[in-house]
């Protein structure tokens, strides 16, 4: 009988630091920026490193919230919930997560910039899921997509949950033997980012769920 292959969400990861909070930048192995470069790519959020004031924008908003939220980590205790956010673990490499967060590390024709843009929750539709595609014994990895039937907007989904019909794609395929490494990045919100390194020395910073982090490290480490 066939394997089922595992399907896990996946999208470009975002920065966590208040200096690039929400934010993603495309670089080449000398740190510029790819983006302009990457074809068929349409427009999307421009990156730039925030400064002092940004900065502290940034800490004013997550303090702010915090103490508007703690009414709630409160009753989640007591009902035996999780009582508390979840934690940021250690900053690993201070260059790619405060000073700058490049998402695709990538000279010109290497595996990283084969990724396709629907990654990119800032170019996609608010409604269209990226997903990969993995099996134990499969040859390839592929990235799928679809269109949720959630109801709401890109701030605030509810309801719905299903598929599109028709709407399942298939974005991206690689021989698997031309990732030779995965890891988790400690410095994401519980652990959620990893990082998947080509054969020919690219990488990318991807995101999903703490869960889905590790089993598709596992999977492809």
């Amino acid at each position: 009988m066939d394997e089922e292959p595992k399907r896990y969400r996946v999208e470009f990861a975002s920065g966590t630091a208040a200096s690039v909070e929400k934010r993603r930048s495309f670089r080449d192995r000398e740190r510029n920026d790819i983006e302009p470069d990457l074809p068929g790519w349409p427009p999307g959020q421009a990156f730039a490193v925030r400064g002092f004031f940004g900065k502290l924008g940034r800490h004013a908003l997550t303090v702010v919230t915090a103490l508007l939220m703690f009414p709630l980590y409160i009753i989640a205790g007591v009902l035996g919930g999780p009582a508390s956010p979840d934690k940021r673990g250690r900053l690993e490499e201070r260059e790619n997560e405060v000073d700058d967060f490049p998402v695709m590390w990538a000279g010109v024709g290497e595996m990283a910039r084969t990724l396709p843009w629907q990654l990119d929750p800032s170019r996609r539709s608010w409604r269209t899921v990226t997903e990969i595609e993995l099996t134990e014994s499969d040859e390839l990895v592929r990235i799928t997509s679809y269109e949720d039937t959630a109801r709401g907007n890109q701030f605030l989904e509810w309801g719905g949950g299903g598929k599109v019909q028709g709407s399942e794609a298939v974005l991206w395929s690689l021989p698997r033997k031309e990732i030779v490494g995965a890891e988790i990045k400690r410095f994401s919100m519980a652990e959620s980012d990893f990082k998947i390194s080509f054969r020919d020395g690219s990488w990318a910073r991807l995101t999903t769920s703490s869960d889905g982090a590790r089993r598709i490290v596992a999977l492809l480490g």
